[in-house]
């Protein structure tokens, strides 16, 4: 399939491939799909989803603007379908892209930790000498 050229001295268009209309690699067989989801164990996969770091927050954050951008669509346009379609977007987005950059958040500072420049702070260390310099400034005052 040739380019249109109105101009005849010069040289023709080069041709432009059609985009693969069918996709060369075979479709998954139902069986594999069915085995893939045999795989999974909901007691222990999706029980441990809490102890991963960030989960909670993430979960909470997407959920709060997955709400709130659906009810915002819900009240502008109307169309409860659409508006929930947005909300559950909004939702997983806001889900991941939290999950994500807590993830971040951590290895970054796992690699200064690595590194020497971050140090090594044990924060129960921490608190138990603020809780000890407040006690201490209390009976100072009293």
């Amino acid at each position: 399939m040739a380019g249109i050229n109105n101009n005849k001295d010069k040289e023709p268009l080069p041709e432009i491939p059609l985009p693969l209309l069918n996709d060369p690699r075979p479709a998954p067989d139902s069986d594999q799909v069915v085995s893939a989801f045999k795989t999974l164990e909901p007691t222990r996969n999706f029980s441990t989803m809490t102890k991963s770091p960030c989960a909670k927050e993430s979960f909470i954050d997407g959920a709060a603007i997955g709400l709130g951008i659906g009810l915002l669509k819900s009240m502008r346009s109307g169309a409860n379908r659409s508006a929930a379609n947005w909300g559950f977007g909004a939702f997983v987005l806001m889900t991941v892209g939290t999950w994500e950059y807590c993830h971040f958040k951590i290895r970054e500072k796992r690699q200064l930790m690595a590194s020497g420049q971050m140090p090594v702070i044990n924060t129960l260390d921490v608190d138990a000498a603020k809780r000890r310099e407040a006690i201490a400034a209390r009976q100072r005052d009293v």
